[in-house]
């Protein structure tokens, strides 16, 4: 008995983990992604062999992947078409990667116990800032499939997180971690140490303080329309196989919902439709976008509504004769004027595996031949300011893009003009009814906090809304809900945060200050 309990214990870990994102229970518990990793690092610091401390992890991430990552499996059916014990199993195996930060922390602390027990032994204070800063780095630097970061929950409170931009999410990482290792020196040893816990306390009381302040100077009006047809996957597919019935459905549909009469005084400055909503191909003329031939049915409705219109859709460079798809299609967001010509565009450049690529290089296109169900996107290469006759500049970003902080910073940072906003167009169809759409949109919050940028976020089955700067929400149009959402928006130009500009440059005085301290005050314990 006393050997299960320890699995049993990481299984309950994994699902406390897992309840800090939006769940069917709550839409966070901020307070239990801690416990959980609590309760991880508690046994995989213990002394025991490698393959036991293995074990543990890949019971916290079955537990983690089954309970917050469960609709896996509905994309395994719907994308590729698996029955469901398949995907689910499939789902299951994700476990192994779920969490790759996880398992570096897990080598290191096996391999390094000797040094680890040392620390330990110097200062209880010192061994926990040195485990909290290591971990904040693994979650950084190590590539994960979906970004899993202990800080995240904390985004229920975006009202109140005034150090996001100028740390970002690294920082609320960090003091979790350094909370997390006090309270098991606490528990294990009866050790506290003041210092830790005093600055714990003193950056949650600090935060609200840091909030910055709204820009309300050089606003710009703009009237938003984001459409949200709710296309089912099989109507999507079977209208980009060129289903004369789907595709008349899928166009009617989105040109319906944008001829809708603007409700305000003016035209809408700008209708959004959501990732790959048009079923066809562009074949756009890269040397001069404005000659690109486009669907007469996207330029009446530009031209009828006296709008832009910026929707997703697919940039073919497919050259005549060639047989291969392999990487001549992006997924693309197109920028068309109110006269209907098109403007410019962005081709999406983070793909995500097994859905628009698979992670092994130079035999990707030797599979393609094979793998029918995977659709081998180009990469895009270029990072699009996008521009509104009233004055208002934007970029896009497509899908699970806007989770990778590093990008959105690469970004921003390639501009030589601050944006007024970013458009994020996703679909989320994929996963079914699932608490998918609404992690997708809690996550995408703290792109908003970091870089003090309204993200307009549109969806074809939702949760299409406006993310302000501080991560509060619009109105939104929820999951499977069909119409537009219309919101008379104004918004400044924001400075650029300390976190664009730094990064995770930007938490090391932090650490450097916490190891000076730690270093002098063992130092004056011991004379």
């Amino acid at each position: 008995m006393e050997k299960i309990k320890p699995y049993a214990f990481l299984l309950l870990a994994g699902i406390l983990y897992a309840l800090g994102y939006p769940s069917l229970i709550a839409e966070s518990l901020i307070v239990t992604p801690m416990i959980g990793v609590g309760i991880l690092f508690y046994y995989l610091l213990q002394d025991n062999s490698l393959k036991i401390k293995v074990l543990y992890l890949l019971c916290f991430n079955l537990a983690f992947n089954l309970t917050g990552f469960y609709w896996i499996a509905n994309t395994l059916m719907e994308f590729g078409a698996l029955p469901y014990p398949l995907a689910v199993l499939l789902n299951a195996l994700f476990s192994l990667i779920i969490t790759p930060h996880y398992w570096v922390a897990l080598f290191i602390i096996h391999f390094f116990r000797s040094d680890i027990k040392t620390l330990q032994k110097m200062d209880f204070g010192l061994f926990g800032f040195v485990l909290a800063m290591f971990l904040t780095l693994c979650e950084y630097l190590v590539p994960q499939q979906f970004n899993v970061f202990l800080g995240q929950p904390i985004i229920a409170l975006s009202k109140y997180l005034g150090f996001a931009h100028i740390a970002g999410l690294p920082i609320y990482s960090f003091f979790s971690y350094l909370l997390v290792f006090e309270f098991i020196n606490l528990f294990k040893f009866k050790r506290i140490n003041f210092f830790n816990y005093a600055t714990i306390f003193l950056f949650i009381i600090m935060n609200p303080f840091f909030v910055p302040k709204k820009n309300v100077e050089d606003r710009i009006e703009t009237n938003v329309r984001i459409v949200q047809a709710n296309i089912s996957n099989f109507l999507k597919v079977d209208s980009e196989k060129g289903t004369y019935a789907s595709v008349g459905q899928v166009i009617s549909r989105y040109s319906t919902l944008s001829t809708i009469p603007s409700p305000f005084s003016r035209a809408m400055d700008i209708i959004i439709w959501p990732e790959t909503a048009y079923p066809f191909s562009l074949k756009t003329n890269l040397e001069n976008i404005s000659d690109t031939s486009v669907p007469i049915v996207i330029s009446q409705i530009a031209v009828k509504q006296n709008s832009n219109l910026f929707i997703g859709g697919y940039d073919s460079q497919r050259k005549n004769g060639d047989s291969s798809y392999f990487k001549t299609e992006s997924n693309t967001a197109f920028h068309i004027s109110d006269s209907g010509e098109l403007i410019d565009l962005y081709n999406k450049q983070v793909l995500i595996p097994f859905g628009e690529t698979l992670p092994f290089g130079p035999l990707n296109k030797y599979l393609s031949s094979y793998i029918e169900n995977i659709s081998f996107f180009k990469e895009g290469e270029k990072f699009t300011l996008f521009s509104l006759e009233n004055g208002s500049k934007f970029i896009s970003t497509i899908c699970y893009e806007l989770l990778k902080p590093e990008f959105i910073r690469d970004y921003l940072n390639s501009l030589k003009v601050r944006p007024h906003f970013m458009i994020n167009l996703t679909n989320d169809s994929w996963y079914g009814k699932t608490m998918e759409p609404e992690q997708h949109i809690f996550l995408a919050k703290w792109r908003a906090l970091e870089f003090n940028l309204p993200i307009i976020r549109s969806t074809n089955t939702g949760i299409s809304s406006i993310i302000y700067p501080d991560g509060t929400e619009s109105r939104r149009l929820g999951v499977f809900e069909t119409g537009n959402l219309d919101i008379k928006t104004s918004f400044g130009v924001n400075d650029r945060t300390l976190f664009q500009r730094f990064g995770l440059f930007m938490i090391f005085p932090l650490w450097f200050l916490y190891f000076i301290f730690h270093l002098l005050r063992i130092r004056l314990r011991n004379d």
